[in-house]
Parts: C-alpha cells; sequence; structure tokens
C-alpha cells in the first residue's frame, strides 16, 4: 500500500486543526471506553483481558492535540527518533477523519502520528508521557489505538513506565512495559499494568519504528484514542490516622493502619521547614494483616524549632511510599531553668545529659570527680533559650561516682552519676 494520505495529512497537521477550540482535559469530556481496568496476558502476546477498577485519570483527545496542546494539558511529548530531509513539525496532531475517525467522539477527536515525522528516512521514536500520577502496583493504563485498514506498513507502539517523575527519553529509570503491532483492521485495546508503587510516576505511550519516514518500509499512521489510567492496585499499607503529641521537647507520633501487605516496617524521617530529611529510627511492621495495627514513637530531646516528620513505609521487596504527617510540629522554649538526670544511669562508657534554659545567657556544664576536682568541661559559651541534651563519653576515666554542674544566669544545679566499667 502507498503512504497515500500525504498531502492531506500535511495540509491538516500545519494548519486546520490550529482553529479548533481546547474542549479537552486531562481528565476527559466524556465517558471513557470502558470502564474496566485492563491486564495484560503475558502468555497471549499482550492480549488485554478485563477485570473492575475505578478511573482515575482519562483523556479521550477532544481536538486540538498538536504538541503545544498535549503539553498544555499536562503531556511531555518528544521526538527522539532521526530524520533526514524536512520532518512534519508537530510530531502529534490531531487525528485525520479522511484516514480513519476516531473511536468515540468527533472523528476528528484522537491524537495522530506518522511516517512524516521522520521525513524521508529516519527512525521513529516519539514519546507521548503523561502527567505524573500516584500509581499503586496493579494500575494500569489503557488506550485503543490503530492504523489504517490494511496497511501493509508494520508500525509498532511500546508502552513504557517510570517509577520517578522524570519524563526524558534518556533517563534510565524508564522501564518497557510490553510493545505491540498496531492493529490495521480496526481500533484495538490494549492495556499494562505498572509493576511497582510511586507516587510521581509516569506511563508513556511511543510510537516506535526503525526505518520510517517516507522512503522507509515500517512506518505508515497510528491513532491513540479513549486513554485511560485504572485503579485496582492495592497498597501495601493502608494508614487509617497519624498523629503528634508534643510533651516540652518530646514529640511522640502514634499511628494505625487498617490493613498491611508484605511490610517490613517504617522509616520515621523528620526535618527542618526548610532542611532536608533524615532518618531517626525504624519501627518494625506486621507483615501481612488484615486487622488494625497501632504503632508509636518517640522523639526525644528536641531542640527548639519547627519540624515536620513523615513515615516511609518499606516492604519486604524494598518498595516504598511515604506519609506525611499533616501538621509542623513545634518545639517552643521551656519556661524555667532545668538540669535533667543523666541517662542511662548507671552508664557504661556514654550517657546523655539534658538541660533546659528559658533565655538566652552564657552557659556552662562540668563533670567533677568524688574530690571535686573538675575532669570534663562539656558546654561554655552563650546558648539561645531552648531545650539541650550532650552526650558525655567517659572511656577514659575510671568507674565511680561523678557530679555534674549547669550554670547559667544566676542558676546553678548539681546532680549525680554513676559510670560502671
Amino acid at each position: 500500500m502507498r503512504k497515500i494520505y500525504l498531502t492531506v495529512l500535511t495540509v491538516l497537521a500545519l494548519g486546520i486543526f490550529l482553529g479548533f477550540s481546547n474542549s479537552d482535559n486531562p481528565y476527559g469530556s466524556r465517558t471513557p471506553a470502558g470502564s474496566d481496568k485492563v491486564v495484560v496476558n503475558q502468555n497471549d502476546n499482550n492480549n488485554p483481558i478485563s477485570t473492575n477498577g475505578n478511573i482515575y485519570y482519562s483523556d479521550n483527545f477532544d481536538a486540538p492535540n498538536d504538541t503545544a496542546a498535549l503539553i498544555a494539558r499536562g503531556y511531555s511529548v518528544y521526538r527522539n527518533g532521526t530524520f533526514t530531509g524536512t520532518p512534519l513539525s508537530s510530531f502529534w496532531f490531531t487525528g485525520n477523519p479522511n484516514v480513519f475517525p476516531a473511536f468515540n467522539g468527533d472523528p476528528d477527536d484522537y491524537a495522530g502520528s506518522n511516517y512524516q515525522t521522520a521525513g524521508d528516512l529516519g527512525d521513529i521514536d516519539n514519546w507521548l508521557v503523561l502527567p505524573d500520577l500516584d500509581v499503586v502496583a496493579g494500575d494500569s493504563i489503557q488506550f485503543y489505538s490503530r492504523a489504517p485498514t490494511g496497511s501493509t506498513f508494520p508500525d509498532s507502539i511500546r508502552v513504557m513506565y517510570n517509577p520517578t517523575n522524570n519524563t526524558l527519553p534518556s533517563d534510565p529509570n524508564w522501564i518497557e512495559l510490553g510493545r505491540f503491532k498496531v492493529s490495521t483492521s480496526g481500533w484495538e485495546l490494549q492495556g499494562f499494568e505498572a509493576p511497582t508503587t510511586n507516587f510521581s510516576a509516569r506511563f508513556a505511550i511511543r510510537y516506535s519504528v526503525v526505518n520510517g519516514g517516507l522512503n522507509g518500509a515500517n512506518s505508515d499512521y497510528i491513532g491513540i484514542d479513549a486513554l485511560v489510567v485504572i485503579g485496582d492496585g492495592v497498597l501495601p499499607v493502608e494508614l487509617s490516622s497519624f498523629v503528634s503529641v508534643i510533651n516540652n521537647n518530646n514529640v511522640t507520633l502514634n499511628w494505625s493502619t487498617a490493613s498491611e501487605i508484605n511490610n517490613s516496617g517504617f522509616d520515621i524521617e523528620r526535618s527542618s521547614v526548610s532542611g532536608s530529611w533524615t532518618k531517626i529510627a525504624n519501627v518494625s511492621g506486621n507483615g501481612t494483616s488484615t486487622t488494625p495495627n497501632s504503632y508509636s514513637y518517640t522523639d526525644r530531646n528536641v531542640a527548639s524549632g519547627n519540624y515536620n516528620y513523615r513515615l516511609k513505609q518499606i516492604d519486604f521487596n524494598g518498595n516504598f511510599e511515604y506519609f506525611n504527617l499533616s501538621n509542623e510540629v513545634v518545639i517552643g522554649v521551656p519556661t524555667e531553668f532545668k538540669l535533667s538526670q543523666n541517662f542511662p544511669n548507671p552508664f557504661n562508657p556514654s550517657t546523655t545529659i539534658s538541660y533546659e534554659i528559658p533565655v538566652d545567657g552564657a552557659v556552662s556544664l562540668k563533670i567533677f570527680d568524688m574530690s571535686g576536682k573538675e575532669v570534663m568541661n562539656l558546654v561554655d559559651g552563650v546558648k539561645n533559650a531552648g531545650y539541650y541534651s550532650i552526650n558525655f563519653n567517659a572511656s577514659n576515666l575510671s568507674s565511680g561516682i561523678y557530679f555534674y554542674k549547669l550554670s547559667a544566669n544566676d542558676f546553678t544545679s548539681v546532680m549525680k552519676m554513676m559510670l560502671v566499667k
């Protein structure tokens, strides 16, 4: 079959569609084609089968669908192939009903791409990357595709998945979910599952043909329509609550799960409002459980300031997801001077000494032996009002009773501790 619609398509792609109104949006304006989840049957040449699922993203490709209009709807588009001569400037475009009509809606309501994107000769690799989505393993992308009826040119499409928010074709995180030769006997449903859970992930459709172009042997014309992403994956952990309780400078985090699948545990991470996240602890999970579970962790002796907390839930396969505490945690300043008992006590060889100062000023914290001799000066300088903790390492001292003395403004306090080696 000759590529007989070159002139018609060129006129359409370069001029006519620019006058259409943009009645589309990433969530579509009509009922998507079908409301089922599509699962790829790996043993049957990637033919999809359907199960029930909930649509959380859809696009019916109401015109226009040129490159600029697709970008305006949140897609990222790339011409990643090669070309010679003069290629078509818009490598995704509004469908041409003279070649074939849309799957649903108006006859031109689909996204098309064709051999002209490689000019005279080249390898076609046109990427249509969806906006970032909250994807759960088991969710799927489905869409209808086709080529001209009876076409002898073996156009092909690849479907990609990236667990990161990177859209660039060169990003090494892209995973090919599958590929197929585009149907030449009408619109055909295709579907592919996401392999992992990631909360800023990307699907992409690639019109991918080697030896394409006007003089190439493998490219003709394709259309994409009625695209949906189906949410039928199961979250490994369903969190039912996540709250914080502040007691002076101790922050207790309490969270509950309604159910768990393959849950190894939770990393607890903290950040200052403008800082980076730091892991402060890990709490083991309950594996797989269909009953509610409650967890708690206390972050002790937190310095004055504003903080955010989040849970990093990790399954036994290494996959993870984040749960953010909805509120900011504010640790204020104490109302009085205080020197706390060291912990642990007795100790070997190190212990933590905590103190509180309600106003800015000079602070001194010193260690003395039983004879009253100073053996170490832990703090000597001006401190802002707040809560403080310091580690005392006594590896160079002998076992025995020691005293530590806090002096701040007119306040003085002495406490006893025991080193046992």
